[in-house]
């Protein structure tokens, strides 16, 4: 069995390099954020270690995404910043916890992300540009052993510096808050301690260190892989499942998610396609017996209600595609592979050949003209372009969609929208009441 890789996501915390330099077999990613646990880069056997994540400016890592993580076998360590605090948390979960920041938390001595949040560079190596709040704490119980301040008032000073919002917590405006504040002595044994060693009381970067050196001690030992506490199926939501296939589908040249909807769109056996599929994925769940008994089960699951009668749907098979479309999984090889089965070489080269006529189209069109593209492609002509797609006069429409896997017009057209132009363009599809 292969070892396991080290995953290690860190910004203002630790600069890439320093870590490259004592753990050259690490791979170095930027601050955590929505999407990365999702990457097929990461998978059953490795070490995640979360150490800064984006917020403000950019979509953080959700929870439910490491539990899934966590549920696929690989091993989330948290340490020195937001994973620290992440991996309290979800401790019940099998995050596991590093360092003095996480004991701190752990401890009820912080709560928050304020403690531990920073404001930096936008890029590469990611700067701080402020000073994190348990960093300070550390000379503050430093000063308190050296003589400088007593120890009752520790936390104070950390009170007086936590009522500065972080982003403006820089290292001037500290100094400018513990003079303001009474602590004129404090304030120079600290600048002259830092100029003397700028890491000197830098908690965060020494955890984060620590925290890799950690995650190669469980890799050398085989102590890495799926955990109990992730199991169960609770937190798996129809939420986490659009995060996934959002970016999973964005994989490949043409993207996975956009061959998938061309199929559902334009494959004219489509609805055959996405039987066979409910069919296998409900035998593969040991849903054994009626289709009717899965369909309950899997519905109940989903919406979180149970008793839903069966004898609906031995009454009218139809009903299935009526009312359900269970989201398809699309990080999963044999799910795709039912959803792509009717597939031919000649529609992936139309899913890159529409996917560029709409980047052409886009590219050409901006500014005031926009309004009236927006017109010619409102929901009632994309409704008239799907019913000359397949062939169906209007009032079959909602049965068509949802024979298709589709659960509603709303999803339907936005799945069109990519191909619209491409359809216009070839004018295959058109009829007089939509030209």
């Amino acid at each position: 069995m292969a070892e396991g890789r080290i995953h290690v996501y860190v910004g203002p915390t630790c600069p890439a390099d320093e870590i490259l330099q004592r753990f050259p077999e690490v791979v170095v990613h930027p601050p955590a954020s929505h999407g990365d646990f999702f990457s097929s880069e990461i998978g059953s056997g490795d070490v995640a270690v979360v150490v800064d994540g984006f917020y403000h400016h950019r979509l953080g890592l959700r929870h439910k995404e490491y539990l899934y993580a966590l549920d696929r076998g690989v091993t989330v360590i948290g340490a020195a910043s937001i994973g620290a605090l992440r991996a309290l948390e979800l401790s019940a979960f099998g995050m596991q916890g590093f360092g003095s920041v996480y004991e701190l938390y752990r401890a009820g001595v912080f709560d928050g992300d304020d403690a531990v949040a920073v404001a930096h560079e936008d890029g590469a190596p990611y700067s701080s540009l402020s000073v994190p709040l348990v960093n300070l704490h550390a000379a503050a119980q430093a000063a308190s052993s050296a003589g400088v301040l007593r120890r009752s008032d520790v936390d104070n000073v950390i009170s007086a510096l936590r009522s500065e919002y972080y982003p403006s917590r820089t290292q001037a405006r500290v100094l400018h808050i513990l003079r303001r504040a009474g602590w004129p002595e404090l304030a120079e044994w600290y600048e002259r301690q830092v100029a003397d060693d700028p890491h000197v009381f830098d908690r965060k970067r020494r955890d984060c260190l620590s925290a890799v050196d950690a995650a190669h001690h469980l890799v050398a030992a085989g102590a890495v892989g799926r955990v109990t506490g992730a199991e169960g199926a609770d937190w798996k939501t129809v939420f986490l499942r659009t995060w996934g296939n959002y970016f999973v589908g964005m994989n490949g040249d043409p993207p996975l998610g956009q061959r998938v909807a061309y199929q559902q769109i334009f494959n004219p056996r489509y609805a055959q396609v996405w039987e066979r599929y409910l069919e296998e994925t409900y035998r593969r769940q040991g849903l054994t017996g009626e289709l009717a008994h899965g369909l309950e089960d899997s519905f109940s699951r989903r919406i979180g209600v149970t008793g839903f009668p069966p004898s609906a749907v031995r009454e009218k098979k139809d009903w299935l595609f009526d009312f359900v479309c269970p989201m398809p999984d699309l990080s999963d090889p044999f799910e795709v592979e039912l959803l792509l089965s009717a597939e031919e070489p000649s529609d992936v080269e139309a899913v890159a050949r529409h996917l560029r006529h709409m980047q052409e189209f886009s590219s050409r069109n901006t500014g005031p003209r926009c309004q009236e593209i927006s017109s010619v492609l409102s929901d009632d002509a994309s409704k008239i372009l799907l019913c000359n797609i397949w062939k169906i006069p209007s009032e079959e429409l909602s049965r068509e969609y949802r024979s298709r896997g589709i659960p509603n017009i709303k999803t339907a057209i936005g799945i069109l929208q990519p191909f619209i132009v491409g359809a216009i363009k070839e004018q295959k599809y058109l009829r007089a009441e939509s030209a």
